[in-house]
């Protein structure tokens, strides 16, 4: 059975609630929506299932899964890749189409066509490349398995919140879309009321899940990548801040809509609508096979269709957007100092947005129009989104402590802060106070204002920090702990939080090597870190060399070991199950047996294997194995065959012979040491290269402090020497406490609109 038949009746359901929406058919409406959430939702069951009880049949399952995996990295397989994903995705939206079955009035009919028109080209894309697509030929016995590098619980949930981020988004597109219209039309006071109030409350979701997927893709880059980062400025990366940043903005301009219906009445919606949009976007960097990134998937059949989609998406909004505008535009409205500021916080966060936009999409447009490829590098965002960062912190500032009362208090505060960040970009203790390594673009040929940029002080971030914070207390202080309040207190301190450990990490962490011999277990040796001098060189050259020099820090090596894990024994027949059966000449078993004796003959190399209780003899090419060594064979049975130690047996006629540990889930390099500043210990823990049958991944120490972490990865080991990179990373640890700040003020504005709007 195929199973494609249930993406078939979702279209047909999405089909009937597009007609009974246009004809005006309540019952053919509910029954095709619910036919098509229904459908997609028994598809991903179904995906589901085939990935928990490792159904190599389909050749999407066999890709992204492994029998030995546990559960939850079966399950994380299922949206590994685009087929997985986008089936996700569409019930995500058919979810949003049933949800807007619980209001009758005339925008939500029409949004709920929008949204139900979404879910059927998404349910089209999935057909096109089908994640039920049988595996060409006979079923294998095993799957290949995920990429090592993704085998983390943290990566195991990045996925998953991502679409929920990205699905949320579909209702208040629809939304927003139709508000356009309808207010365009003069008939946008209660449309306004119920899309501000329900568009807003899933524009919420979608910001909390875009932000927990963002810190769950941070972590998992800090913990399994090995260089000690949570942002590189990948394109794939990139994409996905830009629905967030977008989505934050659309937040605060729709919250000021709802108090004052003439105030951002096009740029709210439309904004809202482009969350959507950039999210799109973000998909089409990873699956259109355009933009080139590490994490990006092969291009597939649906890339296309999602460009398509990218473009109807970006259009749709600007044209609804300019349409509104033209038809209600009169005399200019006077603004309030209030308006003013958003719409500042507004054009800087637009800014900001466009220059990684920018960013990602520069190097795909070079190489379409001269096929040359052209690389954007982390300085380049560094260099160009800080001083924009430093001025949205100092709106950002001004909006919370803002009021009418206390105007000129206000903008007295907002004069002397600005002032104090001017003058500490000009304040810098060390080089290392460089918001950018910018000697290694800058050159003569270079404009200036590289130069100029790149020398600003990673001081300049304070002024604007305490700015936040002493305005989010002023906040609390005029408008008291109600539990929006303190939400919005918790979000933008968290911000300030975030700013700290985003501008200071990077440069204040310290980088250090050592090496140890496998047997100087309980050796301490000093930290040796790289000094740039200028002089000669061993071989008697001028120039800029790096010598190593011991550090205060140092280490000590706790012990080494390697142990595999995963054996997939349970597969393969113990030589005791194969002799008890009446064995057949000629009739192909395998065996799984330890080595108790190796004979090497003329002809080939005889190997009795046993397991405790009987034995075999295998006849196989030369191999050069040890007692005791576990293997699996596979082969031809001969009966009657003279064997070495005298007497005459059966024997397996083996082509080759397995070693069990190649056959294990993972090979596992272990080292645990001790990281110390004089007496005292930093950090201890336990480093780990994994090797998997498709790539390695290397598995560094992790030991969290309040003031910062000890993170050490094994670099390499060759014979018995073991050589690791140690890094001190203050202040990493204040990114994660303002990420929970994040979503917890989050989570208590959206408990409060709840109570408001039950």
């Amino acid at each position: 059975m195929s199973w494609d038949l249930l993406l078939y009746a979702a279209s047909a359901g999405g089909v009937l609630a597009v007609a009974g929406i246009a004809l005006g058919r309540e019952r053919v409406r509910r029954a095709g929506t619910g036919m098509l959430f229904g459908f997609l939702l028994a598809a991903n069951l179904v995906l589901t299932y085939a990935f928990a009880v490792s159904d190599f049949s389909y050749y999407y399952v066999w890709k992204f899964s492994s029998s030995v995996y546990p559960l939850y990295y079966k399950l994380s397989g299922v949206l590994a890749g685009q087929e997985g994903t986008l089936l996700f995705w569409a019930m995500l939206i058919a979810g949003g189409a049933l949800w807007l079955e619980r209001h009758s009035s005339l925008l939500s009919r029409r949004a709920q066509l929008v949204v139900v028109v979404l879910a059927l080209y998404f349910t089209g894309m999935v057909l096109v490349q089908s994640p039920f697509e049988p595996y060409p030929g006979a079923p294998p016995a095993e799957g290949y398995g995920l990429n090592p590098l993704l085998l983390d619980p943290w990566m195991a949930l990045h996925p998953l919140t991502t679409f929920l981020g990205y699905g949320a988004t579909a209702v208040p597109f629809a939304g927003a879309l139709v508000y356009l219209l309808m207010s365009a039309r003069g008939s946008g006071d209660a449309a306004c009321r119920e899309w501000v109030t329900e568009g807003l409350q899933w524009l919420r979701y979608a910001w909390v899940f875009s932000t927990i997927s963002m810190a769950f893709g941070g972590i998992w880059a800090y913990k399994t990548l090995g260089w000690g980062g949570f942002w590189a400025w990948d394109p794939v990366e990139s994409a996905m801040l830009l629905p967030w940043m977008v989505m934050t903005a659309a937040l605060h301009l729709s919250v000021e809509h709802r108090r004052n219906m003439r105030r951002y009445s096009v740029l709210a919606p439309v904004l809202t609508a482009y969350s959507f949009t950039f999210t799109v976007f973000a998909t089409a960097v990873t699956r259109s096979g355009i933009f080139e990134s590490v994490h990006a998937f092969i291009a597939g059949g649906a890339g296309k269709y999602v460009m398509l989609l990218l473009g109807i998406s970006a259009l749709a909004p600007l044209c609804l957007g300019v349409w509104k505008w033209l038809r209600v535009r009169g005399a200019p409205a006077r603004s309030t100092r209030r308006e003013e500021i958003f719409y500042a916080a507004v054009l800087v966060l637009m800014i900001m947005t466009f220059i990684v936009f920018y960013g990602v999409s520069f190097p795909p447009v070079v190489k379409l129009l001269t096929a040359k490829k052209y690389a954007v590098t982390k300085q380049f965002f560094n260099l160009w989104l800080y001083p924009f960062f430093l001025m949205l912190l100092l709106i950002t500032g001004l909006g919370l402590s803002y009021s009418e009362r206390r105007r000129r208090e206000a903008f007295r505060e907002f004069a002397v802060f600005s002032g104090v960040t001017l003058l500490a970009m000009f304040i810098k203790p060390g080089e290392n106070f460089n918001i950018v390594d910018y000697t290694s673009f800058i050159s003569a040929t270079k404009p200036l204002l590289y130069a100029t940029v790149g020398e600003i002080s990673a001081l300049s971030i304070l002024p604007p920090v305490a700015y936040v914070l002493y305005a989010c207390w002023i906040r609390a202080r005029i408008r008291g702990l109600r539990l929006r309040e303190v939400g919005v207190v918790l979000i933008h301190g968290g911000l300030a939080v975030i700013a700290v450990g985003v501008v200071f990490s990077p440069l204040f962490t310290s980088e250090f090597s050592v090496s140890f011999k496998r047997d100087e277990v309980g050796v301490e040796k000093p930290l040796m870190y790289a000094e740039f001098h200028e002089g000669f060189g061993r071989l008697g050259t001028w120039g800029v060399h790096t010598r190593e020099v011991p550090s205060e820090y140092s280490a000590v090596l706790l012990g080494v070991r390697e142990y595999v894990e995963g054996l997939r024994s349970g597969a393969y027949p113990s030589v005791s199950s194969l002799t008890e059966r009446n064995l057949s000449e000629g009739e192909v078993y395998t065996v799984r047996g330890y080595v108790e004796q190796a004979v090497l003959t003329e002809h080939a190399m005889f190997i009795k294997l046993t397991d405790g209780m009987s034995s075999v003899w295998v006849a196989s090419p030369p191999y050069r194995v040890a007692k005791g060594e576990e293997l699996v064979a596979t082969g031809m049975v001969l009966l009657d065959v003279p064997l070495p130690d005298g007497g005459r047996g059966a024997v397996l006629l083996s082509e080759a012979v397995s070693f069990l540990r190649e056959l294990a889930f993972r090979e596992v390099q272990e080292v645990r040491v001790e990281v110390l500043r004089g007496e005292r210990t930093l950090g201890r823990g336990v480093m780990k290269y994994e090797s998997y049958s498709n790539g390695d991944a290397r598995r560094p120490l992790i030991d969290r402090n309040l003031w910062g972490d000890v993170f050490a990865v094994l670099d390499m080991r060759v014979g018995d020497e073991v050589s690791m990179t140690v890094r001190i990373k203050p202040f990493i640890n204040l990114v994660w406490i303002g990420v929970a700040l994040f979503v917890l003020g989050m989570g208590l504005c959206i408990l409060q609109e709840r109570r408001a709007n039950p």
